[in-house]
């Protein structure tokens, strides 16, 4: 097993210090496409003359969602139905915030190949949550192209399932629901038990992604389908009784992901942040804040 970085006793604080030049990320995402499945989908993506080696170094959020959802948020009046727009907006401010890096936003379908991010400025993968797929030639290209990318990656939810099923894990939907058992989404995957809202998750094995948090954290779940067959490449960090594989890291490359949502965590809710500025630290991106 090849060792990754590990920090030494020190407490870290909410925020990571960064030695990086830091540059502010794009207001107005720049790739239009005028065919393919993006068409139509303008100024929500970067466009991949970004990723040029000269550029500065660079955080990639790597988006999942399907293209006709981003559409329908596009069409949507500002408010709830642009959210799924919103959302990658939202991540790479943080993906920027906590890593002093550019952030830049891909769709995995604007990928022409699996060696992509080869020579380029970027610096980690951070892999949003996917709603339905695409296909399954797209499905195999980020499945591949997470092979061949030597980068630090983190993914979320969805983005979690798809960095273990590049490995050859399997997923599947949770339970179904107990006659009488309360539903907290019913319009998502009705009659299926999902973890949902903030709820606390148990910490089975201590790592540096944990580093400055105790034995259980509390995190945003919006999920309904979980990992039923995780790669042996992989371990489990963190479970809940509903849910054994909830935070998986790698055992010799710099991966994680953890099946809830670190990236909505809130002022009364503050793990999942801490969480991300871990994993900066931890593949050596970011140097944890002075105590």
């Amino acid at each position: 097993m090849i060792p990754l970085p590990r920090l030494s006793g020190a407490v870290l604080v909410f925020a990571c210090s960064v030695s990086l030049v830091v540059a502010q990320p794009a207001a107005t995402r720049t790739a239009t496409f005028a065919g393919g499945p993006l068409a139509g989908i303008d100024g929500v993506f970067d466009d991949l003359t970004e990723l040029a080696p000269d550029r500065p170094p660079a955080v990639v959020v790597l988006c999942l969602k399907h293209p006709d959802t981003l559409r329908a948020a596009l069409a949507a009046p500002p408010g709830p139905g642009r959210t799924n727009i919103d959302y990658f907006t939202k991540v790479a401010r943080l993906a920027h915030e906590v890593s002093g890096l550019r952030a830049l936003v891909l769709h995995y379908a604007q990928l022409p190949d699996e060696h992509v991010f080869a020579n380029t400025c970027a610096r980690a993968l951070v892999i949003t949550a996917m709603d339905r797929a695409l296909g399954e030639s797209y499905n195999a290209r980020i499945r591949t192209t997470i092979r061949e990318t030597n980068l630090p990656m983190l993914g979320f939810c969805g983005g979690c399932q798809i960095l273990s099923g590049a490995f050859g894990g399997a997923i599947s939907k949770m339970r179904p629901l107990h006659e009488g058992e309360a539903d907290p989404n019913p319009k998502y995957t009705p009659g299926i038990f999902k973890e949902w809202g903030f709820m606390p998750v148990r910490v089975t094995q201590r790592d540096s992604f944990f580093e400055g948090l105790g034995d259980q954290i509390v995190v945003r779940e919006m999920h309904a389908w979980e990992i039923t067959r995780l790669p042996e490449c992989f371990e489990v960090l963190a479970s809940t009784d509903a849910c054994r594989v909830q935070v998986i890291r790698h055992r010799t490359r710099p991966i994680y992901g953890t099946q809830f949502h670190p990236e909505h965590s809130t002022d009364e809710y503050p793990d999942g942040k801490r969480l991300i500025c871990n994993f900066f630290v931890t593949v050596g991106i970011a140097t944890p804040a002075a105590p």
